[in-house]
């Protein structure tokens, strides 16, 4: 956890997304001097991710097989939230044990702009799908105002880049594309 860089060090509101790998790859937040986080996935199947920051590291997982839900869980394995995709809509709730709650949505139909919308607090944070780029895939835009008051922004954006990375891989599943 020393390589990476405290959200509280963070000195602007736009970070990029670097993809590593191809066959197994992991992603890294960065600004393009310091890397504050890192999304990989465990096991060949990509079953759980992991999820790492200078303060703390988390693991998603299923809730069960069949299960759209997600756990979130820390190193001891003790579940701190949970992720709650809703029937027939777009939106994404999270509920933390902290008594944080957002809404993970798509505002608009047709866009590539993943959003993380809280009701006291507002947008929290954009994660915008670059086109045709495989190496930088997203840039995270960050709401310097909420920073402060939200707990655990890295688990926030890592989370949301981990939700747009399923959300293509159903739709390259149901369109018949890749594996």
């Amino acid at each position: 956890m020393d390589q990476y860089r405290s959200f509280d060090q963070l000195r602007t509101n736009e970070l990029s997304v670097i993809r590593h790998g191809f066959w197994r790859p992991w992603f890294e937040l960065t600004d393009g001097q310091f890397c504050y986080g890192k999304l990989s996935y465990d096991g060949l199947w990509k079953v759980g991710a992991i999820l790492e920051s200078a303060q703390k590291t988390w693991i998603i997982k299923s809730k069960g097989i069949f299960s759209r839900v997600l756990l979130i869980n820390d190193t001891d394995g003790m579940q701190i939230g949970i992720i709650t995709p809703e029937i027939w809509s777009r939106k994404i709730m999270l509920s933390l044990n902290d008594g944080f709650e957002a809404v993970y949505l798509n505002k608009k139909v047709f866009t590539r702009t993943f959003s993380l919308i809280n009701t006291q607090y507002g947008d929290l944070l954009n994660i915008k799908q670059e086109s045709w780029k495989l190496k930088t895939p997203f840039k995270v835009f960050l709401e310097p105002n909420a920073l402060k008051n939200i707990p655990n922004p890295p688990l926030l954006a890592l989370l949301g880049i981990n939700l747009v990375l399923q959300n293509q891989k159903k739709a390259a599943a149901s369109a018949g594309v890749g594996g």
